[in-house]
């Protein structure tokens, strides 16, 4: 049966069963590479400003997601980030019990966006929202320029 052709009865419908090796590759593209770049090189997060809107996003982006413009101008964010959210985590990746991990979502002053990672508290009592943090860091020659360069994130 020619493919143009329309079906009409389910019994002339086939299938086979094979597999395609698919491989596939994952880039950063342009502002997640710079934004990997400096937080490797200098251990700084790479915040970018859009020049219409005027607001601020990490981690750093191309383009504005307010108002569709091309964001050219990036600057590193200084200061420490705060405690937005955060939630205590006591099962490892494959649902076995683990020892429990806090993880929080961090922000920046003024900076739309935000990090993702573990908290360095000994209990979640001790974790409050608006908490000051800043990163622990791998050191310089072992950073590769990913997230997992940050070692876990430390109150001030």
């Amino acid at each position: 049966m020619p493919i143009l052709e329309k079906i009409s009865q389910s019994s002339q419908a086939r299938h086979w069963t094979d597999s395609i090796p698919l491989e596939y590759h994952y880039t950063a593209g342009v502002a997640g590479e710079e934004f990997r770049r400096e937080l490797k090189e200098n251990g700084r997060f790479l915040g970018s400003k859009c020049s219409k809107c005027k607001n601020s996003y990490v981690p750093a982006r191309m383009f504005c997601p307010s108002c569709f413009v091309e964001m050219k101008e990036t600057r590193a964010l200084e200061g420490p980030a705060y405690v937005y959210s955060y939630t205590t985590v006591n099962k490892n990746r494959t649902g076995e019990p683990s020892e429990p991990v806090i993880i929080a979502l961090v922000k920046f002053e003024g900076v739309k966006g935000g990090i993702v990672h573990k908290l360095d508290v000994d209990e979640s009592s001790r974790v409050s929202f608006g908490m000051k943090v800043v990163p622990i860091l791998k050191d310089i020659a072992e950073r590769t320029g990913a997230l997992s360069d940050i070692i876990a994130l430390k109150p001030t």
